[in-house]
């Protein structure tokens, strides 16, 4: 059935798209099958994540396409935009019943916004409780006009967004669905080595509630502009992993003594300086599933697993303006409909064979009734007429009947004076099943009371009824149903209808 639900109306698929500095990577998991796509890009095209040479990116994307879908087709995906220039901020605010929770958490966020919020998309997402009667929320905020260049340059390119967020979100989602060996309720610090620059993520309970990114070019420049090494890395991340579990234990109490890293080619140096500078545990990231991919890819994976999600089931944040998906929700009613009206023609032209298979039938069974009937000899008139005498015998008994019947007493009357009476005895606490009379006036009654004392007050003003007599209420009749009502069966004879 679920089968015949997808082929009437696919769901259009959802693949993660990176974009940054350097290189656009796409990927989309197909019946658990991986397809993916990359570009590089020369330098100068994007800088710091924002678009600089817009055509050149969009010449990038159709390139990115031909590699993924028909030149025509819509590709959809979760757009992983450049970290350089989002910024986020954890904050609590009150209960609130659900209907006000967005416009609560936008004030909030208005609040703590470091740009001007008419200039700005944001998000939140709830991360979890700070205190009782209070809930924490991470928000997101990035510059409108940096989303937008990137989303008229990929609507060129025949991409369709369908929601936008950073490359923490992604890879938390990655952590959680499949990280092999990390507890829910402890945090830990991640570390990731990208393409734009060091990324630090705390992480707890599957949700992300801090995020620090530092692009390379903004680290060369703070060195005097000379070439990196690793042991400019090393110690920008020793510096600021400082930081960030100085500001986890500020911030929510406690230490964070796990550090993941995700594998990079400083990969040992990184947990060296770990080991040597902080007292908590350091080792690489292990990814359950999907490890055939290397960490280049897990941004873009992180997104797909987004995209996998049912659209009413997608409750993480956004950066992007409301109704960015509709493009996606016009392909799926598109798809609805294709999907119905070849079913439609299919019904239509199986209908159209059967009637004209039941057309053939009835011709030619008409057409062998009428041989019959040609080829039988008539009915003799002596045995029409005999038919006629029994018909007419009958209608007479039939009419001797209903005279018989009307000079008979009615029994609807009597049935309906018992009944009366014996509900005025029953009272609101007694509900009567069935009730049965037969011609000796015996009668039984089969019905429910809402507990044991109301059907021993029945029986007791049923004995004191002058009318009513020999009535009998065995304890085996008596049965206490599941929801505390009880159930009996009463035994009883009418001695007179003097009611």
């Amino acid at each position: 059935m679920m089968n015949l639900l997808r082929l009437l109306s696919p769901t259009p698929m959802i693949g993660g798209l990176e974009i940054g500095d350097l290189a656009i990577r796409f990927l989309r998991l197909e019946d658990g099958k991986i397809k993916q796509a990359s570009v590089q890009l020369p330098p100068g095209i994007i800088v710091e994540g924002k678009v600089i040479e817009k055509e050149k990116l969009i010449a990038a994307l159709r390139k990115l396409h031909q590699q993924i879908d028909h030149p025509k087709k819509i590709t959809h995906a979760v757009l992983v935009m450049p970290a350089s220039n989002v910024y986020t901020q954890s904050f609590s605010m009150p209960f609130v019943a659900e209907k006000d929770l967005k416009e609560t958490a936008k004030l909030n966020m208005e609040m703590v916004s470091p740009i001007d919020s008419k200039q700005a998309y944001s998000g939140y997402q709830i991360i979890g409780e700070t205190k009782p009667g209070q809930l924490e929320a991470l928000g997101a905020f990035v510059s409108a006009k940096e989303v937008d260049d990137l989303r008229s340059a990929l609507q060129e390119a025949h991409f369709d967004i369908i929601a936008v967020e950073f490359i923490g979100m992604s890879l938390v989602r990655l952590v959680k669905n499949y990280s092999a060996g990390l507890k829910a309720d402890v945090p830990y610090l991640i570390i990731h080595l990208s393409g734009d620059g060091p990324d630090l993520m705390i992480v707890k309970n599957g949700h992300l509630y801090f995020n620090y990114f530092h692009s390379w070019s903004a680290i060369q420049s703070e060195i005097g502009g000379r070439k990196l090494e690793s042991g400019d890395v090393l110690e920008f991340l020793a510096t600021h992993i400082r930081q960030v579990l100085n500001f986890y234990t500020s911030r929510w109490g406690g230490a964070i003594n796990d550090i993941q890293v995700i594998a990079n080619p400083i990969s040992a140096d990184i947990l060296e300086t770990a080991k040597k500078n902080f007292s908590a545990s350091a080792q690489i990231l292990t990814i359950g599933k999907y490890n055939q991919l290397t960490p280049l890819w897990y941004a873009a994976l992180g997104a797909a697993l987004r995209g996998m999600m049912p659209r009413s089931k997608d409750k993480d944040l956004t950066l992007a303006a409301t109704g960015v998906d509709v493009g996606y929700y016009r392909e799926a009613l598109f798809n609805f409909i294709r999907g119905w009206r070849v079913m439609i023609s299919v019904v239509l032209g199986f209908l159209l064979i059967v009637l004209g298979v039941a057309d053939i039938f009835l011709y030619k069974t008409s057409a062998a009734l009428t041989v019959d009937l040609n080829n039988r000899s008539l009915v003799p008139l002596s045995e029409i007429q005999a038919l006629q005498t029994e018909v007419q015998a009958f209608n007479r008994n039939v009419a001797y009947a209903l005279e018989a019947q009307k000079a008979s007493d009615p029994w609807a009357p009597i049935f309906d004076k018992v009944l009366a009476n014996i509900k005025s005895l029953s009272g609101q606490k007694i509900t009567i099943d069935r009730f049965y009379i037969d011609q000796s006036l015996s009668a039984l009654m089969i019905a429910k009371a809402s507990n044991d004392s109301a059907v021993i007050n029945f029986k007791n003003a049923m004995l004191k009824e002058p009318n009513f007599e020999n009535v009998v209420l065995p304890l085996s009749n008596i049965k206490v149903n599941q929801d505390g009502t009880v159930s009996f069966t009463l035994q009883f004879k009418i001695s007179s209808l003097k009611f």
